[in-house]
């Protein structure tokens, strides 16, 4: 299998951060762990060689569910929230 069509969600928290394989898996963590945890700073799908391939809008629907949403890399990185948080 060539490397750089294997694929990770990362989840940067500031001090740490999780990978996952896929955003469904990153969503649920999140979801399960927002009282411990609170949001990420920040969201990427990243190759095995580290290079990313599209970075992660990390948004609060009107239920309370936090869920990523692909965005094209830019030179910045922003978390959108909901004013509810």
């Amino acid at each position: 299998m060539r490397r750089d069509l294997v694929v990770q969600v990362v989840l940067d928290y500031g001090e740490f951060v999780e990978t996952f394989a896929t955003a469904y898996e990153a969503e649920n963590y999140i979801n399960t762990n927002v009282d411990e945890l609170d949001v990420p700073v920040r969201a990427w799908l990243e190759d095995l060689r580290g290079n990313v391939k599209w970075t992660y809008d990390i948004l609060d629907d009107d239920a309370g569910i936090f869920r990523l949403c692909e965005r094209p890399i830019s030179g910045r990185q922003r978390l959108i929230r909901n004013p509810s948080n």
